[in-house]
């Protein structure tokens, strides 16, 4: 009896397959039709057997957001799957440390084994990156099984990993001559050793080529050694013998991912229930997965789509039709999406569409997004204004402002020729709009806020566009440097903020709660009003964490950390947040973290301690962590302080003009000062004394209408001389508040130098330089030291200037020794 479609594992096999039981990670590569995936569901279908967990993944795309999907799915009904939910693919280190995070904090304590078969159909090193560190993790309890057709990790990454991994390839797949021998034995063919040795010869231990031609044998006897194509192989054994009507099935079974027999029969359009199952018992090349559905081997869906493409474009567009009207009614609508527009079923896609308010969209609805309504004929158009709605939602999330636009006359009209609606369904329509044209008037508080007012009055609910649980910062830890416009206008600012975020607060269920204190806290802070800002300051601390917006009270701490420098008291937030030790729980925002990152960096470059700045803020790599383009300016100042305080200015210098241009589009002053500010002092730095005091007088030009000495101050060390001169200048105010402030930072970060970083810096002195520096704190001159310890002035000037950037002391040269006297005081 014939037992062609038995699986056949040899004892060699099974042996090697015993040793994913004790690795952390598993890679499989091979070509196609190895067995690869067969293999290890074997091993899988054992570990269940034996009740251990079985996550299995399968990828069918090259989009890194599918991919994400496909993990957070594969993870589903876990407490790991819930948090993974709130997190995006991490395509940074601080993403990846919190994703990494998550899996050490909540993976089930038992075994787990996590399946992702196809990798090889991805193009994104986002992907690899991370399953590679979550390969060097090497959590106990879980072990990776990587299939794919090409190599996954470089040899650099897998002598990285050492025994955390394990590897398979096609030879430890191929079928040796004496397994061939078995295997032909097992499926009941009676085959001569010439045979057997011709057909090794010819398929290589290659287990779909040897499977085919045992097809082809039994039918014919004689086997296909000379086909030019696996794929031509496949359709005249497996397709072309086929009835007519099992041929249509085939090919049909071959265009979704994923089929169920129910689905084949529904898109066919009659009853054929035999027929599918006939298929199904014949061949091997459809796979029966975990979750119940059935899935056509690689090879098998590239013949089948290759002759399904032959057919009449009317009959392909029938099946596609009727596909997507199956995924339609079993509520899959995303799936549904593409398989309605192919077969210009537009009704239908539209209808789907309006299931979707919280979309996630896969990237192949991304390509069409515009398409489907600019094909969709206008009187059907007209028939779904919410689906019209949901759309132009995710144009602007996707940066197509003018495709949007041009969606709203469509709106419009949509809503105006619906008769079917009401006078209330209508009003909420045209709230809805008025909440996504808002956005359009970014950076503008009050043409944003006239948006909001209308779309208030309008609403009868909450507004489906907006969520409490997005970043009104969008990452940014400065509300003045996303909305401070022109210069001249900060008073205006803080009053425009302090009336239009209460509408707002009330429209979106308190988004963005405090923003309107900490922005006066702000204004106050630039303006150098130290002790005035404190009482706004706290009541934007109490608004956010009433209402839990993480991101503003990060703002806070933003604040604070500079107040403070002026206060000489060191900021243990500075450090909670350079070491990720804060209070945000792991499964929040990953972009939260590099919102901390740029505070920590900020203040640590203000302080002077460079090498506690994060380094992807300077590294310029081009591999920076994200946050969304409305912050780019913040994170580019920021970016360039932390240049400066690490002495690259010429690094700083050759940025400038991408950093000043990205300014631009939203009109941020701030920023724009400060990158004037901190050019000044890069020049100031190289010496460039022409450029530097060119430079320094357009950022008092800009500084000195609101008074926004700030930036001026906190560059002090190098400005000082250039502050001087233009104090008798034009801008002789703001030049000299900002050597008044300045002065203040100096002391006040002299301070916390000598208080918390003393003793660390005295233990770093020679003895030779120890005893320089006490009678240096003593007031001896340099004349006198030399004199007394048998040295030149020249070399204890050198000593000198060792132990003070040893002490971290950098401050003009007539406070150097003062600060080196309240060192000592102090340790």
């Amino acid at each position: 009896m014939k037992r062609l479609n038995n699986l056949y594992y040899s004892k060699r096999i099974k042996e090697l397959l015993a040793e994913l039981q004790t690795a952390g990670t598993t890679l499989v590569v091979a070509p196609m039709g190895y067995g690869k995936t067969l293999a290890v569901q074997y091993f899988l279908q054992e570990q269940e057997r034996c009740g251990k967990k079985v996550l299995r993944q399968s990828i069918y795309g090259a989009g890194a957001e599918a991919f994400w999907q496909g993990v957070c799915h594969s993870w589903q009904n876990t407490e790991l799957g819930a948090a993974l939910l709130q997190q995006s693919l991490p395509a940074d280190a601080n993403a990846k440390t919190l994703v990494l995070e998550l899996f050490r904090q909540l993976l089930p304590q038992e075994p787990v084994y996590w399946f992702i078969d196809d990798l090889h159909l991805l193009e994104s090193s986002e992907v690899i990156d991370f399953l590679f560190a979550l390969s060097k993790a090497g959590f106990a309890d879980l072990h990776l099984l990587l299939v794919s057709r090409g190599q996954i990790f470089d040899g650099s990454r897998l002598l990285e990993l050492g025994r955390k991994v394990f590897c398979l390839d096609k030879h430890d797949l191929a079928l040796q001559r004496d397994e061939l021998a078995e295997y032909s034995s097992r499926c009941g063919l009676q085959l001569t050793a010439q045979q057997l040795d011709a057909l090794h010869e010819a398929c290589e231990g290659w287990f779909s080529v040897t499977y085919l031609n045992f097809l082809n044998y039994d039918r014919y006897q004689r086997f296909c050694l000379d086909t030019g194509s696996v794929y031509e192989m496949i359709a005249n054994v497996l397709l072309r013998p086929l009835p007519s009507e099992q041929q249509r099935l085939l090919l049909l079974m071959g265009q979704p991912e994923e089929f169920t027999p129910e689905q084949v029969a529904y898109a066919y359009g009659t009853s054929c229930r035999e027929s599918v199952g006939r298929l199904l018992e014949c061949n091997a090349f459809i796979i029966r997965l975990a979750n119940g559905r059935l899935r056509c081997h690689h090879m098998l869906k590239q013949a089948t789509r290759h002759a399904f493409g032959l057919l009449p474009e009317a009959e392909q567009q029938m099946y596609f039709r009727r596909l997507g009207q199956w995924y339609a009614q079993q509520k899959e609508y995303e799936e549904a999406l593409d398989w309605l527009y192919r077969g210009r079923d537009f009704d239908g896609l539209l209808a789907a569409v309006q299931q979707l308010r919280d979309w996630s969209m896969h990237p192949q609805h991304r390509q069409h997004l515009f398409d489907w309504l600019c094909e969709c004929p206008p009187e059907i158009l007209w028939q779904y204004p919410q689906a019209v709605l949901i759309i132009m939602r995710r144009m602007f999330s996707l940066n197509m402002v003018p495709e949007m636009l041009q969606v709203k006359e469509w709106y419009v009209t949509a809503l105006e020729r619906n008769t079917a609606l009401s006078q209330r369904e209508r009003d909420n329509y045209y709230g809805e709009l008025e909440v996504i044209l808002s956005f359009l008037a970014f950076n503008s508080i009050t043409g944003m806020s006239e948006h909001h007012r209308r779309a208030y009055k309008l609403l009868s609910g909450a507004p489906q566009t907006l969520s409490k649980q997005g970043i009104w910062t969008f990452g940014a830890p400065s509300v003045l440097g996303l909305y401070l416009r022109t210069g001249c206008s900060l008073r205006q600012t803080v009053e425009d903020m302090q009336e239009c975020m209460p509408p707002y607060y009330l429209l979106s269920g308190w988004h963005g709660a405090g923003a309107a204190e900490l922005t006066e806290a702000e204004a106050l802070l630039l303006q150098g009003r130290i002790d005035e800002m404190d009482m706004p300051l706290q009541k934007a601390y109490y608004q956010a964490e009433k209402h839990g917006q993480e991101c503003i009270t990060i703002c806070c701490d933003f604040l604070e950390m500079q107040r403070d420098l002026f206060r000489g008291v060191y900021s243990s937030k500075a450090e909670a947040y350079s070491r990720h030790q804060w209070q945000l729980q792991p499964w929040k925002q990953s972009m939260l973290l590099n919102s901390a990152d740029m505070c920590a960096g900020f203040y640590y470059a203000l302080l002077g301690k460079p090498e506690y700045i994060p380094s992807w803020l300077t590294d310029g790599n081009g591999q920076q962590p994200s946050v969304l383009y409305p912050a780019r300016p913040c994170r580019n100042y920021i970016s360039a302080q932390c240049l400066l305080a690490q002495g690259q200015y010429t690094e700083l210098l050759v940025r400038w003009s991408d950093w000043e241009q990205e300014c631009r589009p939203y009109s941020n002053f701030l920023c724009l000062l400060y990158l004037q500010v901190q050019r000044a002092a890069a020049f100031a730095g190289r010496g460039d004394v022409t450029s530097c005091r060119a430079s320094l007088k357009q950022a008092l030009a800009m500084a000195e209408a609101d008074k926004l000495v700030l930036p001026l101050a906190q560059n002090i060390a190098l400005l000082r001389p250039y502050l001087e001169q233009e104090a008798q200048g034009e801008c002789s105010a703001a030049a000299a508040a900002a050597l008044h402030l300045g002065q203040q930072m100096e002391a006040g970060r002299g301070q916390i130098m000598s208080a918390r970083f003393a003793e660390a810096g005295l233990q770093e002195l020679t003895e030779q330089e120890l005893q320089i520096a006490q009678l240096a704190a003593a007031r001896h001159t340099n004349r006198e030291i030399a004199q007394r310890l048998s040295l030149s002035e020249g070399t204890i000037k050198q000593y000198l200037n060792k132990i003070f950037a040893k002490l971290q002391i950098d401050a003009v040269a007539k406070n150097k020794r003062h600060q080196l006297e309240r060192f000592f005081s102090n340790s």
